[in-house]
């Protein structure tokens, strides 16, 4: 099976969530994101796609569609969780920066610290603001990170705020291990969290207490019992090596309580010293999930970063923040749509039996100046773009002579 059959095998998977016309806007939506080598904007997308409707259905369809991204974004969630076993939730947040640039849809993120006073400020934020969710799919040889949900946010607005972005999304997927930066150490977080049935895995902040269960009382006593007992103190800790990641790391673990948490969560630290003359250095993450083992905790932290690539991957090759439409529903729905056009390239080189690893693509590509160690997002958009080129302009096929011949051919061909 090629590439461009699993393409489109991936694409019908879609159809029930979609009219006629919505489904051949959505399928010509995924085409521009992939095949386009420049900018991903609706222009850029429709040039791409290769679609015989009109420019300004490419429009109407981000903006007046009977469709619903949430519900896209759950079947992608379901396709991926059918083909990997194995799997966990990375929640982020995000911004689409320009810097300098004239930016669409600011009017959704006025700056209230704005003081007339002051003329350096920026009456407007620059760039939307977003939350993300990825889903961390490991297998017996690697782990695979798919970015599925995208939803904008609005600071200050009681409905469209963080918090609610994050019950929205946790409320309506299957519960599952959510990992978070520590930058979520929330008390308010976590209630949200745990509250829709999930468990939590997180860094904790440099200044975070963590205390022992409390003792029982030999003689009762009146009032309230203790929550929170002895103050844990990590160097005084016993830590043991393990093997973690094929290399020995010195860590140890406890079952401790934390302000921060509601429930009793597992602790464990790795402690690490770079130079003798130096004090240790500790890294502590925690979760409630207390059936996971330690060597799982610190290898599933670790690949919490495959988020930030992903992000950054989106904005270059998918055309996370190239949109140019106004309204709040228009530019969520082109960011999904460009979230699931990066998880449905991935998954087609994920699947065994199109069989492309890094060597052919680099020898495909001519790539000789470096050896990456890995299929990255961009490889695989232009190795896929490189395989539409060959077929439209192949030894085999007729010689096109216009622009719409060569769009005939592409949605022929995925």
């Amino acid at each position: 099976m090629d590439i461009f059959s699993t393409l489109n095998a991936v694409l019908g998977l879609f159809r029930p969530l979609f009219n006629s016309q919505g489904y051949a806007l959505f399928c010509a939506f995924i085409l521009g994101f992939i095949f386009n080598p420049g900018r991903k904007t609706v222009t850029g997308v429709y040039q791409a796609s290769g679609s015989k409707k009109r420019y300004w259905s490419f429009v109407k369809f981000l903006s007046r569609g009977k469709w619903d991204a949430d519900i896209v974004a759950q079947q992608l969630i379901k396709l991926l969780q059918g083909v990997f076993k194995k799997w966990a939730y990375v929640y982020d947040e995000t911004h689409a920066t320009k810097t300098g640039k004239s930016q669409f849809g600011l009017h959704f993120f006025r700056n209230h610290k704005y003081q007339k006073r002051n003329r350096n400020q920026s009456k407007f934020h620059w760039g939307q603001q977003f939350a993300a969710l990825g889903l961390l799919c490991v297998c017996a040889s690697q782990a695979i990170l798919f970015p599925v949900w995208a939803k904008m946010f609005i600071p200050g607005d009681a409905t469209l705020n963080s918090l609610a972005v994050l019950e929205s999304i946790l409320s309506h997927i299957p519960i599952g291990l959510i990992i978070l930066d520590r930058g979520f150490n929330n008390r308010k977080v976590f209630q949200v969290l745990l509250g829709c049935g999930h468990h939590l895995l997180c860094r904790a902040k440099s200044n975070a207490a963590f205390y022992y269960p409390p003792k029982p009382e030999r003689v009762p006593k009146r009032g309230r019992k203790k929550k929170y007992g002895k103050k844990l103190y990590v160097p005084s800790m016993r830590f043991r090596d393990v093997l973690v990641n094929g290399q020995t790391a010195s860590v140890t673990d406890a079952l401790v309580y934390t302000k921060m948490c509601p429930q009793l969560v597992r602790l464990v630290v790795k402690r690490t010293k770079p130079e003798k003359s130096r004090t240790y250095k500790y890294f502590l993450v925690y979760t409630t999930d207390l059936t996971l083992p330690v060597e799982t905790i610190l290898h599933y932290y670790r690949l919490r970063w495959e988020l930030e690539t992903a992000f950054r991957d989106t904005k270059q090759n998918f055309g996370f923040d190239e949109y140019q439409v106004n309204s709040h529903l228009s530019i969520s729905r082109f960011v999904q749509l460009s979230f699931v056009a990066a998880s449905i390239t991935q998954l087609l080189f994920a699947n065994p039996q199109v069989n492309v690893n890094i060597d052919e693509v680099s020898k495909t590509l001519g790539i000789h100046w470096y050896k990456p160690s890995k299929l990255t997002r961009g490889l695989m958009q232009a190795y896929i773009r490189y395989l539409w080129l060959r077929e439209l302009f192949s030894a085999e096929k007729s010689l096109f002579t216009n622009s719409q011949k060569n769009h005939e051919a592409l949605i022929k061909t995925a």
